[in-house]
């Protein structure tokens, strides 16, 4: 079973995978879409994996160094792992559309994000429900915002760190790198208010991320399962 503990466990997609393999092996699954649900579903598997691993890296990294340690490159290692997360997450998300629609049997437009299946699901499959599981959640926004300002713009950690401190004052190993509230802001004029340390946003979010996409993959499972076949 494919487990990204602690973060979450992902049970959905172990249950969709045994679902569409028995599928395959009764000949109710046309091989075209055999071959498109592997080749989207293994990727977006991929790029959680990666993010994982980015959030591993980052957590390490903030939580062993000491405040004499703070360099250019201390700074460089966090944003490497920090664009890692980000562009893989984001990636996966918008891989999760392209599983969705395929086991519907739309033809995917020329480009495809995540919200790309709500829009064609609510075109050519108006009320399927599904549908009320592809929004946008509350923190997707924010997440999607930093993304794009890491791809097309500039970074989003600078040098505004704060030394962890032990309760009587005395400081401990470990850095608080924040997240400015505004990315596109000039850096420096930027505020740190919402979120004082992007290695737990970076967990937190990739808990949602799993959350979210094990949401989607247990109704396609259970969707597949009463159809006994696909496309649905």
């Amino acid at each position: 079973m494919i487990m990204f503990s602690p973060y979450h466990k992902f049970t959905n997609c172990q249950k969709l995978r045994r679902i569409i393999n028995d599928l395959k092996k009764s000949n109710r699954i046309p091989q075209d879409l055999w071959a498109a649900h592997n080749t989207y579903h293994y990727t977006l598997i991929h790029k959680l994996k990666s993010a994982q691993h980015y959030v591993g890296i980052l957590t390490y990294v903030l939580s062993n160094t000491s405040p004499q340690d703070i360099t250019s490159e201390f700074i460089l290692v966090v944003n490497r792992n920090v664009d890692g997360f980000f562009y893989s997450g984001g990636s996966a998300l918008d891989i999760l559309a392209r599983e969705v629609l395929t086991c519907f049997d739309i033809q995917l437009p020329t480009n495809v994000y995540f919200k790309t299946a709500r829009e064609e699901l609510t075109q050519h499959r108006p009320g399927d429900p599904i549908i009320r599981c592809l929004g946008d959640p509350r923190w997707k926004n924010d997440f999607s915002t930093y993304r794009n300002v890491l791809t097309h713009e500039l970074l989003i950690v600078g040098t505004s760190i704060t030394v962890n401190m032990n309760i009587d004052g005395t400081s401990q190993d470990g850095m608080l790198v924040p997240l400015p509230d505004n990315p596109r802001s000039n850096p420096s004029q930027r505020t740190y208010r919402r979120y004082p340390d992007v290695g737990v946003y970076c967990k937190t979010t990739l808990f949602r991320l799993l959350s979210l996409i094990n949401i989607v993959y247990g109704e396609l499972a259970d969707r597949i399962a009463q159809s006994n076949r696909l496309p649905l």
